[in-house]
């Protein structure tokens, strides 16, 4: 079974694909097209974890806001241009499984076009753009939160089902960061923002431990002289730095969200304000409202007062449950569809 795949731009578009293409492997033999843009974090992780997949890197830029700005016209005729070389790629693929960003609009497009089934895999409370676009023709629309129904278009509707984000599990008996850490992420890429507002807290906080993923490496180099912080340019473990973390300091991008769900971590939620759709806000606004996290806009943010939250989240304790991983209802959703 040969399926064409496209998500990436960032680890929230990329590690739920690669999560439910990992769990349809092991109930089925799968042969992957992945397509993905060029300077995308994908370039650099599919290589080296999946040597296998047939890898297509696309040149392409996403669409600028307003969407009648003048520079979307060349964008829009680049798209078509490339449309033609995706299609002899997906001519030969059995169905395609997209989960947003630049490239899944296209290959989604030329599914439809050469009579391809195609699933669509939305992370956020707020649907992207080509997700919703997407969504009138898809197979199915498997969603993250149930909140996000009432933003796809009505003809959709009846083909949404709410499975949560995909988690990408290893096996870790233990944390290799060791225990009772606060965990500091600032998206695949790090978080200038959240790396200088943590080094002040640093400075004045002594007493508690924490791993921190930087996103630079000039950034752990300058917070791992602190005693008290094991910074990391990139943490690929995720699921031992989530086993041993008692709290979370986290930007609100879909899959960080969902990992510290998944895992049982509260923790403090600082959306980033420049996420498209301020998308990042919705997703910190659930948590908050399921009483798992308490949500901070940079504008408010001093050191004391990230302390004092930090303190209020943490006394929301760990929910370690055993839990269904949606990756796997995915895989089982798209093969019983398929048959």
């Amino acid at each position: 079974m040969r399926v064409a795949a496209a998500g990436g731009g960032t680890g929230g578009h990329l590690y739920p694909a690669l999560a439910v293409l990992e769990a349809l492997a092991l109930k089925e033999k799968i042969d992957v097209t992945y397509f993905c843009l060029e300077r995308g974090l994908e370039s650099r992780i599919i290589p080296v974890e999946h040597p296998e997949y047939k890898f297509v890197a696309v040149d392409l830029k996403g669409l600028e806001r307003p969407i009648f700005n003048p520079v979307n016209l060349g964008r829009l005729l680049k798209i078509f241009r490339i449309e033609s070389m995706i299609a002899s790629e997906v001519k030969d693929c059995d169905f395609g499984f997209v989960t947003g960003g630049y490239v899944s609009y296209p290959v989604a497009k030329m599914c439809k076009k050469s009579g391809k089934p195609f699933f669509v895999q939305e992370q956020n409370v707020l649907p992207g753009l080509a997700n919703k676009v997407l969504s009138k023709s898809a197979r199915k629309i498997l969603v993250a939160f149930e909140e996000s129904i009432k933003y796809f278009p009505d003809s959709a509707k009846k083909k949404i089902v709410v499975t949560g984000n995909p988690i990408r599990v290893k096996v870790c008996s233990s944390s290799q960061f060791g225990e009772g850490y606060v965990l500091v992420i600032g998206g695949s890429k790090g978080s200038e923002f959240i790396n200088r507002l943590m080094e002040e807290v640093y400075k004045i906080e002594k007493g508690m431990k924490f791993v921190h993923s930087t996103g630079d490496s000039s950034w752990t180099k300058r917070l791992s002289q602190y005693k008290n912080v094991q910074a990391f340019d990139y943490i690929h473990d995720m699921s031992c730095a989530w086993k041993g973390a008692e709290a979370v300091v986290t930007r609100a991008g879909a899959i960080a969200v969902s990992e510290m769900l998944y895992y049982g971590v509260p923790g403090v939620l600082i959306p980033w304000e420049g996420s498209a759709g301020n998308h990042q806000i919705f997703n910190a606004m659930y948590v908050e409202e399921i009483g798992r996290g308490v949500v901070v806009r940079e504008k408010d943010l001093t050191p004391k007062l990230l302390l004092e939250k930090l303190l209020s989240a943490i006394k929301l304790g760990r929910k370690d449950e055993k839990r269904d991983n949606p990756a796997e209802t995915i895989a089982k959703i798209v093969l019983e569809e398929l048959r």
